[in-house]
């Protein structure tokens, strides 16, 4: 909005011309890019988990993610249903008789754990019906909002992570688990632009597979990503971009109006790139 001239100088129209169209561009860029992000989300919920291999057949990612499998022997009576499902991509989704989810036992990291290591004790649930996400036993949740959302994740690449493949979840799942998250305060969204994508209630959410922090205690950039074959018959990442910025009191919050929100392509020879889950 064009401040008021309090001065009794009149503004030159040339200059306010510009500038409305500065600020017309802008906002389409932002439009544009969000647009953006919904199609790789929802192309990724059908992504192919087919490995790409490099020119020295070296795997991208491992079949095998560095992880531990603490939380499966850690399944609690009544905790869950009695069996676990696979998703489309045959990975193993656990179903908590708590629609928002189940809390793991707690395990400490290690010391000197890098940034690129995985959770310890990763599982999959499938909470609110149709939303697979990522639970860990060493970075969190520790607990929920009081109307359901996920919270507790660690001050960590991997809590970084964590938060975000929950908070997206919740963005792009329709608009009454977005003001959840909203309401939550875990994602930040003065201007609405989530809202503006009017994605259909309830709409199934999975994490993607592939995980590549940049970790800042206080800002940490989170890309998820997929393979994808592209016109042109070449295979590259799909990538999301999540600024996740760390709040005194409430923990790791989305960032959905940061100009670091958005999409891009990535080679898969790319470098640090890792998956967790």
């Amino acid at each position: 909005m064009t401040e008021q001239n309090t001065t009794g100088h009149t503004e030159n129209p040339d200059n306010a011309v510009e500038a409305e169209k500065e600020r017309s561009t802008s906002a389409t860029k932002l439009t544009i890019g969000l647009a953006g992000l919904t199609v790789i989300l929802v192309v990724g919920l059908v992504f192919s988990l087919v490995l790409v291999f490099r020119g020295d057949d070296e795997p991208l990612v491992s079949l095998d993610p560095t992880t531990d499998n603490e939380s499966a022997s850690q399944l609690e009576d009544l905790q869950f249903e009695p069996d676990p499902v696979f998703d489309r991509h045959n990975r193993v989704i656990y179903v908590p008789l708590d629609p928002k989810g189940s809390i793991l036992s707690a395990t400490p990291a290690a010391a000197n754990r890098a940034a690129d290591q995985a959770p310890s004790g990763v599982m999959l649930q499938r909470i609110h019906g149709n939303m697979d996400l990522p639970f860990s036993t060493s970075d969190g949740p520790t607990g929920f909002t009081d109307n359901g959302v996920a919270t507790g994740f660690s001050r960590t690449a991997q809590g970084a992570a964590l938060a975000a493949a929950h908070y997206l979840g919740y963005a792009y799942a329709g608009g009454n688990r977005l003001e959840m998250a909203t309401e939550a305060g875990v994602v930040s969204e003065p201007n609405g632009e989530f809202s503006q994508l009017k994605i259909a209630d309830d709409t199934p959410a999975s994490v993607m597979p592939l995980v590549n922090v940049l970790f800042n205690p206080d800002l940490t950039l989170v890309k998820f990503g997929y393979t994808a074959e592209m016109k042109d018959g070449s295979t590259k990442i799909a990538v999301s971009k999540l600024p996740m910025v760390w709040r005194e009191g409430t923990g790791w919050v989305l960032q959905a109006d940061s100009t670091a929100l958005g999409v891009e392509y990535e080679p898969v020879s790319a470098d640090g790139w890792q998956q967790w889950w």
